[in-house]
């Protein structure tokens, strides 16, 4: 590994053309596999919520519902029944969540909110995967596939006590779930555990939550993998969302970033959501913009020297005054979003090169390999910091 205290000038990446299939019925024989696509896969074994044996339970009263929603959502509780997702509760419960409708393009989707469940449920904290490790974990591929977990947490079913926790009131009288409900703090590292579980032993398969990543360096690599994946989610009973997968493409959204066969490229959707932002009038709207782009710091080189403006802006004792710097680092960071460079896999197989900066705002860095960026990361200068001798900024930024 070569360390420089140097900002380097970036060379285009490669590319790379592979024939894959990306229209027509699904290949590799998924479609050999139709119990694959059933309403409500089950996995193996009933889970159990853990809860703070000293707590007390609490009971939340029914929340008004909109009366233009009643008839959908008295429709969309029944249709939950049918499918074994709910059931109604006719005893004494402790615990007693609030019903949320929540609507998204026409439909009603229930959901819980359980925030004083959440309170005293023992998690398992079992880890998280990033993007970053996913990338990580895939040098060299370039035909991928996204399989996605339909209704992933839904799959889960739950012992009767942990059902019994569940309980929430409707307009029509109380239901706990059968399954396992959206808005468990636990209900993520859940999911991920069974997940992993499902994929061990399956090198080039990786899951993010319900989407699982199915990479390789070559179409028959990628097809090997795919039929074990297939197979091994037949025998776990887990049901997947076709019209959400990606089955042998060389490049697959997923987890809002898009994964290709020369690296991995920002979001175009989040790419479009910084582009049309407005100028910010307010120091929320400064909030809002730097959110956005901060998703995409991965991305952005020396992004701490040049968003430095709009944070000044940000300080506590800082009036809002929208002034020429601010416009140009605005613009400057649009223009940077829209240009965002296709980050390399990393390859352990390769050398190594770090590339430090510091500057009078913020200290930047890039990891490459054969001059391509890896990895950007940037952050800005304390206030301490600033103070700083340059060879003291310099040092820091190692």
């Amino acid at each position: 590994m070569r360390l420089h205290a140097l900002q380097p000038t970036m060379k285009s990446n490669t590319r790379h053309s592979i024939q894959v299939a990306t229209t027509g019925p699904l290949p590799v024989g998924l479609d050999d596999y139709p119990e694959l696509t059933r309403t409500t896969g089950t996995l193996p074994g009933k889970y159990t919520i853990k809860i703070d044996p000293e707590a007390q339970g609490v009971v939340h009263p029914v929340r008004r519902q909109p009366a233009a929603l009643r008839n959908k959502i008295l429709e969309k509780l029944q249709e939950m029944v049918k499918d074994g997702y709910i059931t109604k509760v006719n005893q004494p419960t402790e615990w007693v969540s609030s019903m949320v409708a929540a609507v998204r393009n026409g439909k009603i989707r229930i959901c819980i909110d359980p925030s004083d469940l959440n309170k005293v449920i023992k998690r398992e904290h079992y880890p998280m995967r990033t993007i970053e490790e996913v990338v990580s974990a895939i040098p060299g591929a370039k035909v991928f596939s996204v399989l996605d977990a339909k209704s992933g947490f839904l799959q889960i079913e739950l012992d009767e006590a942990s059902s019994f926790l569940t309980t929430f009131n409707t307009p029509i009288g109380r239901f706990r779930w059968l399954r396992l409900p959206f808005g468990l703090k636990c209900a993520p590292e859940i999911f991920q555990r069974i997940m992993d579980e499902m994929l061990e032993g399956i090198s080039g398969a990786i899951s993010v939550m319900d989407d699982i990543l199915i990479a390789a360096p070559s179409v028959p690599e990628h097809d090997e993998i795919l039929r074990k994946v297939i197979q091994r989610a037949t025998s776990y009973n887990l049901s997947l969302n076709f019209d959400k997968c990606h089955v042998k493409q060389s490049s697959v959204p997923y987890v809002g970033h898009l994964i290709t066969a020369d690296g991995l490229k920002a979001d175009p959707a989040k790419i479009e959501a910084v582009k049309s932002m407005p100028t910010p009038r307010d120091k929320d709207g400064v909030r809002r913009f730097l959110g956005f782009v901060t998703y995409l710091s991965k991305f952005l080189p020396n992004l701490s020297e040049v968003d430095a403006p709009l944070r000044q802006l940000l300080k506590t004792d800082v009036e809002f005054a929208w002034q020429p710097a601010q416009q140009q680092a605005f613009d400057t960071l649009k223009d940077m979003c829209t240009e965002s460079p296709v980050l390399q896999f990393f390859d352990p197989s390769k050398s190594v090169e770090i590339f430090c900066d510091a500057s009078s705002n913020g200290l930047g860095a890039v990891l490459l390999q054969d001059s391509h960026p890896i990895a950007f990361s940037s952050r800005s200068l304390t206030d301490t910091e600033t103070r700083y001798a340059q060879i003291e900024k310099e040092m820091l930024s190692i």
